[in-house]
């Protein structure tokens, strides 16, 4: 920022205005699905969705957040399987987005700003990742949890074997002006963090690299991310609680 001036992530510029830590944050999430791969990230969300239904159980008399909720895929695939779930996001056109849609959301940003109220399971998918201090973040989140609440997270392993062998060929994403990553994960990192924020593992699903699409590989893939979820995992799901 200079002289009143705030050039946005993507190029944007907002003269004469003095933009918050949070509505920059803002400025950049309106606009980060446009630099999407919506297919491809929309497939991989079906999926997450899938796998945290599988964490979660059926569904029953509990009231669900999901935080950083984006485009509400996952929340709206488990609102249809008959769960009572919210959402929160930081983008405001996110947000109107799915309330147009008739789905129960409302304006968050996770580091600066309170819930409402307290919940039975907070979902923090691919979140922490973009935020500043995700120590304080899982600190905070559950304190809105109830008696015997728990958190489902789930986080990128940044240091897959595909992203090892881009980065030696130099095409790294990591640190990309268009990267939104701020924090980078693995495995070891993830249980580090939660170790930091005084929660503990109950249990993790690792995500394969193979892409959903390639339904014929899905096994194989599963086989090694779980034998080797270092190399052959794209993210981690955890279920977490005090």
């Amino acid at each position: 920022m200079a002289d009143g001036i705030y050039t946005g992530p993507a190029g944007d510029t907002i003269r004469g205005t003095m933009l918050t830590d949070t509505e920059k944050k803002q400025t950049y999430f309106n606009r980060y699905w446009q630099t999407r791969d919506l297919p491809s990230a929309d497939a991989r969300s079906v999926q997450r969705a899938e796998l945290t239904r599988s964490l979660l159980g059926e569904p029953y008399n509990a009231y669900i957040l999901e935080i950083g909720c984006g485009r509400g895929t996952v929340l709206s695939y488990l609102a249809d399987a008959g769960y009572n779930i919210a959402g929160c996001d930081i983008s405001s056109q996110s947000v109107a987005d799915l309330q147009a849609a008739r789905r129960d959301v409302f304006l968050c940003d996770v580091e600066h700003d309170d819930l409402p109220e307290t919940y039975d399971a907070i979902l923090c998918l691919e979140v922490l990742q973009q935020i500043f201090d995700p120590v304080a973040a899982l600190r905070k989140c559950v304190q809105y949890l109830k008696d015997d609440g728990f958190m489902i997270v789930s986080v990128p392993n940044e240091f897959h074997l595909v992203s090892r062998l881009r980065m030696f060929s130099g095409i790294s994403h990591l640190g990309h002006f268009e990267e939104s990553h701020i924090r980078l994960f693995t495995p070891r990192r993830a249980r580090e963090l939660f170790a930091a924020a005084g929660l503990r593992v109950e249990k993790v699903i690792s995500v394969s690299i193979i892409p959903p699409r390639m339904k014929w590989l899905r096994a194989v893939g599963s086989l090694l991310a779980k034998f080797s979820p270092g190399l052959f995992s794209l993210s981690q799901i955890y279920r977490i609680r005090q």
